[in-house]
């Protein structure tokens, strides 16, 4: 697969990819709308929603609306989350489908471009991608500490405030 990917004309590469980004993208929406329909009130549906990811993903398309659409084919693993709300949500075809082109092309052009020369080169390094999520988790980690601790310092600064007698 990888040569026939590789042997492909960019334009032709980043197509392949649009147009499975939108065969997923449908496939998702629509199993999501469908479970709308009724299924939302199965108890096993209903755990699988309520999990920390959907409920960030429906917070993001609650805040942001159709942005979230295409804003979501910037992330890897929340794309699927977002797309779930937005059928689930019902989110109006004639809203969605033009999000959710713009955003299957920008993942096409990221596949079709660099995507797959980074995935290659996990595959044929592992101790590269390990190294990267370890990067990547560090990263993570010290941003929440940073933000939590800002959040205690700011708070012992506000109570330190006088208080307006009026």
């Amino acid at each position: 697969m990888r040569e026939w990917i590789e042997g492909l004309d960019l334009w032709i590469a980043i197509l392949f990819f649009w147009s499975g980004g939108i065969m997923r993208s449908s496939a998702i929406y629509g199993l999501a709308r469908a479970a709308s329909a009724g299924g939302r009130r199965a108890s096993t549906i209903n755990l699988a929603f309520d999990s920390a990811i959907y409920r960030r993903a429906e917070a993001v398309v609650h805040r942001w609306g159709v942005l979230a659409v295409p804003a979501c084919y910037l992330t890897v693993g929340f794309q699927t989350a977002v797309l779930a709300v937005t059928g689930l949500t019902r989110m109006p075809l004639p809203r969605w489908i033009p999000a959710m082109l713009v955003g299957t092309l920008i993942w096409g052009v990221i596949y079709g471009t660099i995507g797959m020369a980074v995935v290659w080169a996990w595959l044929q390094r592992p101790w590269f991608a390990v190294l990267a999520m370890g990067v990547v988790i560090v990263a993570v980690v010290a941003v929440r500490y940073w933000r939590r601790r800002s959040r205690v310092v700011g708070d012992e600064a506000s109570s330190e405030l006088p208080r307006d007698p009026h």
